[in-house]
């Protein structure tokens, strides 16, 4: 089955500190890691939210503004597809994200089938 990882992260207390940056180096080796298990697909990181655009609607009309669509302290950092037996295995695999300074949100993908 496959879950969406979504990593949040905020912004404003993300400043690259040395720890950080080492968690960093680890992340590389948590990325391979699921790679040769054959158990990552896609994913990215994603600019700071205040490079976010949102379109809203007010009645039938598109409103567009800049800035994340929700006033929050943390935003969405980044995102990984991966595949995992079942939600137990996703929790795990979530458990080992080096960067503690992120938060991991787990969701199962619903995956549309060809008809």
């Amino acid at each position: 089955m496959k879950y969406m990882l979504m990593y949040a992260r905020n912004d404003e207390e993300f400043l690259g500190t040395p720890e950080e940056a080492t968690r960093y180096e680890q992340l590389g080796g948590w990325f391979e890691e699921l790679a040769e298990q054959g158990k990552l697909g896609d994913g990215f990181e994603l600019q700071p939210a205040r490079s976010a655009t949102t379109v809203r609607w007010k009645g039938d009309e598109p409103v567009v503004t800049d800035g994340p669509f929700m006033e929050s302290k943390e935003t969405v950092a980044g995102y990984s597809i991966i595949e995992a037996a079942d939600l137990d295995e996703a929790i795990a695999i979530a458990k080992k994200w080096p960067l503690h300074s992120h938060s991991v949100e787990i969701r199962p993908v619903i995956e549309q089938h060809e008809h």
